[in-house]
């Protein structure tokens, strides 16, 4: 049977915080519906922002449609997307923003016919994640342990990574 040696070990992380937190991309949006018509027009791009050179990656944009939409035609610069009619939501899977082109996603909404134009216009929900950068400033300068008698490599992985935040539009 094995039996793992316990090790009295103590890990110390010193941690300083330098700016505020700004938000890595940009978006710029443009939707609106046509009153006396059953379409409307539909348009973003998103783009990097203060990224210090870094990748920004695994991007993805969730939109909630309202329900008069009932369908969308559209076209990607970059990625792609899905539009589903049931649930009415709109699913952009962009993955890396490659420049110096960003990613564009424009064209028009189909409304129903004789339906009052909606009152509000959607929601864009934004994910992404960014290796190496972290834009709270968090930085860790030193890296202490005891009880072990072997030097510890000071290596650290850093990733951005952005659960869901909200753009109104």
């Amino acid at each position: 049977m094995y039996q793992p040696t316990v090790v009295n070990l103590k890990l110390y992380i010193r941690i300083c915080v330098f700016s505020l937190v700004a938000i890595p991309v940009y978006i710029k949006h443009n939707i609106s519906f046509s009153n006396k018509g059953s379409t409307g027009r539909f348009d973003i791009t998103i783009g990097p922002k203060q990224t210090m050179g870094k990748v920004v990656e695994s991007v993805l944009v969730i939109v909630h449609m309202p329900k008069g939409v009932l369908n969308m035609t559209l076209t990607a610069t970059q990625g792609n997307y899905t539009f589903d009619p049931v649930t009415k939501v709109l699913i952009w899977d962009i993955g890396k923003i490659i420049l110096p082109k960003l990613p564009t996603l424009k064209g028009l909404i189909n409304l129903q016919s004789g339906a009052p134009m909606p009152e509000e216009n959607p929601t864009l929900n934004v994910q992404f994640q960014i290796q190496q950068l972290v834009v709270s400033g968090l930085k860790v300068n030193r890296l202490d342990m005891y009880g072990e008698r072997y030097k510890p490599f000071k290596g650290v992985k850093y990733v951005t990574k952005a659960g869901t935040f909200q753009v109104r539009t």
